[in-house]
């Protein structure tokens, strides 16, 4: 159905989080990680609204959509890594048509990216007083 755009999306997606990773890495720059990082979520978001058609009314009542959080990383380097991975591993299940498990991949990605980006607002905001 959406499988094209789907993998179009978890890839734009991929590419914008690596850019923040390295706007991070190379010199910091607060600007160019918050935006990489917004466009990646974007994309990631844009990824789970096309999977959670594919999946209709199952979607609603999966266990994992209020399990997930609890597993999950505080520090935002290691964000960024572990949905890095969720994001490679929701592709290749889509690629492979397990929509199911990427969905649940790209989602679990999806809020590890809302995190990061929560973390990114109050360092900039700590940083501001």
């Amino acid at each position: 159905m959406h499988r094209d755009e789907i993998e179009a999306a978890l890839s734009k997606a991929l590419s914008h989080l690596e850019d923040s990773m390295k706007a991070l890495s190379t010199n910091n720059d607060e600007k160019a990680v918050s935006d990489a990082l917004w466009s990646a979520s974007s994309e990631t978001e844009y990824a789970v609204f096309l999977l959670s058609l594919t999946q209709g009314n199952k979607a609603e009542n999966v266990s994992w959509k209020h399990s997930s959080s609890s597993k999950q990383s505080t520090e935002f380097k290691p964000m960024l890594a572990s949905a890095r991975e969720l994001l490679k591993t929701a592709k290749e299940k889509v690629e492979s048509g397990r929509l199911e498990k990427g969905y649940e991949e790209a989602w679990t990605a999806r809020n590890m990216l809302l995190k990061a980006t929560d973390s990114l607002e109050k360092k900039r905001k700590e940083a501001k007083k």
